[in-house]
């Protein structure tokens, strides 16, 4: 091993080792006894630290957010990135100056090559199994399809835009798990790393170029992949720019021993198991409450708005009233949305009891402000609500509107089409 690969060897031990033990990665070692996005990790006795460095350092004024938002690009992330960063640079200094003897570190790196392959695998299965069972991108709201095309987020964009596609979403989901089992397996863990890489290296690239808050992760788990996969690149470029014939590889034992080396197979299947039956329990689990095969609420639907009253006076449908409802969609369990005649969206949660036929709504954030609206259903699509509602006595009359129809809906797959069927969008 050259001086300079030995120094980026013991870089990458200290600092990817480090990156997973204070991250989501090394949460699927839980396996059954825990969630695979539990909270495990080893970040939380660096925030003092991290904590500091962010004042002293960075200048950052105010406290750092350290609790679970869906994003690892917090300010925190970034200054936890740059705190082990310095603790592997100064680690790797110390270690190369007294270990200056040492050529290699055969037992070393296939051992923290070993809990990387089983870490990798677990984070690819775990949003792998989420796309293939259409839980992690459903398909677009009722409210976002709605939503003017210009006030979508980047990240809205892409989630609505894979979420209309499903079976796009399936082949990139099984790409992602097909390199988590590859990486399982030790004979196919050069080719797992090869299929992680490539998919990895277009996930990182879409939340660089849509603003996805999963920057930082998909950079870490792109950079374990490429680890991985280092030690065969040379063979890889004979192969495939030179087309010169290689040898195959033989990689040394673990153990001198054949039943000791057994053992660590069995080991690695035991392991992949558990890991692994958590992450596709999690996944179908998300689909049931977050996917299209969520229980839908009773008025599940997209209603227009036909007609409004308030305190006995009938209100135009004109976008003059830029505070009047246009329309209400009743999406998930406990809450309804709303979209005002200016095309800005409004939520409250909401209780609908079908026994009594009424619908207890409550702002967001200020629970103690209630209205409680009776309703009834007149042929199924027809829908009306009155009662008090912030202080106005209300009359609304609503239509339920079929969204099979939209051009995002119920369009479909086409092989023949002499002509763009959509020739005016550029």
């Amino acid at each position: 091993m050259a001086p300079s690969t030995r120094v980026v060897f013991r870089f990458c031990f200290v600092y990817l080792g480090l990156y997973c033990l204070c991250t989501q990665v090394i949460t699927v070692f839980g396996g059954v006894l825990t969630g695979p996005t539990s909270d495990l990790s080893g970040a939380r006795f660096l925030r003092p630290l991290v904590d500091r460095v962010a004042a002293d350092v960075f200048g950052v004024a105010g406290p750092l957010v350290h609790a679970a938002t869906a994003s690892s690009d917090r300010r925190s992330d970034w200054v936890l990135v740059f705190v082990l960063m310095m603790i592997a640079t100064a680690v790797t200094v110390i270690w190369s100056v007294s270990a200056r003897g040492r050529t290699s570190h055969p037992a070393l790196f296939t051992w923290f090559r070993l809990l990387l392959r089983f870490a990798l695998a677990g984070q690819l299965l775990l949003y792998g199994v989420a796309k293939i069972v259409l839980a992690q991108m459903p398909s677009p709201p009722l409210s976002t399809l709605m939503t003017p095309f210009g006030e979508l987020t980047p990240m809205g964009v892409l989630w609505s835009s894979v979420g209309a596609s499903p079976a796009y979403e399936v082949v990139v989901g099984c790409t992602e798990t097909i390199g988590g089992i590859l990486l399982l397996v030790p004979a196919t863990a050069a080719l797992g790393a090869l299929v992680s890489s490539v998919a990895l290296t277009q996930v990182f690239v879409l939340n660089m170029t849509y603003d996805v808050p999963v920057k930082i992760m998909s950079c870490h788990l792109l950079a374990i992949g490429v680890f991985l996969l280092a030690p065969d690149l040379r063979r890889l470029a004979d192969v495939l720019l030179s087309l010169r014939v290689v040898e195959p590889v033989r990689r040394a034992p673990i153990f001198g021993s054949r039943r000791a080396n057994a053992c660590v197979v069995v080991a690695q299947i035991a392991l992949a198991l558990w890991i692994a039956i958590p992450i596709v329990q999690s996944g179908v689990d998300s689909r049931d409450t977050h996917g299209d095969t969520r229980d839908k609420p009773a008025l599940y639907g997209m209603w227009e708005v036909e007609s409004f009253s308030a305190d006995g006076r009938m209100v135009p449908l004109s976008v003059t009233e830029d505070k009047l409802w246009r329309r209400v969609f009743f999406e998930y369990a406990g809450e309804m949305k709303y979209q005002r005649m200016d095309d800005a969206f409004g939520i409250y949660l909401a209780a609908v009891d079908m026994d009594s036929h009424t619908i207890d709504l409550r702002r967001y954030g200020n629970s103690g402000q209630s209205s409680t609206l009776a309703f009834g259903l007149l042929d199924g699509d027809r829908l009306r609500m009155s009662g008090v509602l912030e202080g106005q006595e209300v009359t609304i009359a609503l239509r339920k509107s079929d969204t099979s129809g939209l051009p995002l809906k119920g369009r479909g797959f086409h092989w023949v089409q002499d002509y763009p069927y959509n020739p005016d969008s550029r």
